[in-house]
């Protein structure tokens, strides 16, 4: 049951912001808010044939993929809106810190194999990696994204967000709210809604 509601607040969420997003594209005709549009879209589609399989068939979904597809394109659409508002030609050498992102996602995707599918696992770390390396460069470019900063922390709390429930899930079955996955998730809502305001700011002039 709990499952269900927690998909439920976040499809509406996504739809709300996918909603503002398409407002926004309308109005300012923005390439950005276009890409924002399709990522809650994409995002929301995942969610919405998990939530299905829940009603339908009281279980999580046997051929996964389906939701999958759509997050991969959202993440994808995610790295695409890192890159315009934030132009990695801007950022300047390259540090060690930053691949400390991809180094993380590759040694979590080798536990997850271990419990789970290896593609998968591999494209989420591809993923996942490419935007935690994004993230992290930007944020240590001193000064030159300050006003996009919002933006960037917020992916890097997004990609974290997803590790911290993709762990809660390998160790707590429980569907109740003393399963941590379940805190993450709704965390995971709230940061998707925060995503909104940050793309704002960050596409200011």
């Amino acid at each position: 049951m709990i499952e269900s509601i927690d998909n439920a607040v976040q499809i509406a969420t996504l739809l709300i912001c996918a909603a503002v997003s398409l407002y926004r594209t309308a109005k300012y005709k923005s390439r950005t808010w276009t890409q924002a549009f399709f990522f809650y879209g994409s995002w929301a589609l995942g969610c919405v044939y998990w939530l299905l399989c829940l009603i339908f068939y009281e279980d999580t979904p046997q051929i996964s993929v389906v939701s999958d597809l759509s997050w991969y394109a959202a993440l994808i659409l995610l790295y695409m809106i890192l890159r315009r508002v934030a132009p990695p030609e801007l950022c300047g050498k390259i540090g060690i810190l930053p691949w400390l992102g991809p180094v993380f996602t590759f040694g979590m995707a080798v536990f997850f194999m271990t419990r789970g599918e290896i593609l998968s696992n591999l494209i989420y770390a591809v993923l996942m990696g490419l935007l935690l390396f994004s993230a992290i460069r930007r944020l240590t470019a001193g000064e030159v994204f300050r006003k996009q900063r919002f933006f960037v922390i917020s992916v890097l709390i997004l990609c974290l967000l997803e590790y911290g429930l993709w762990v809660a899930s390998c160790f707590w079955d429980a569907d109740s709210l003393s399963n941590p996955y379940y805190w993450f998730d709704f965390l995971l809502t709230a940061e998707l809604a925060a995503l909104l305001p940050s793309i704002r700011e960050a596409v200011k002039p």
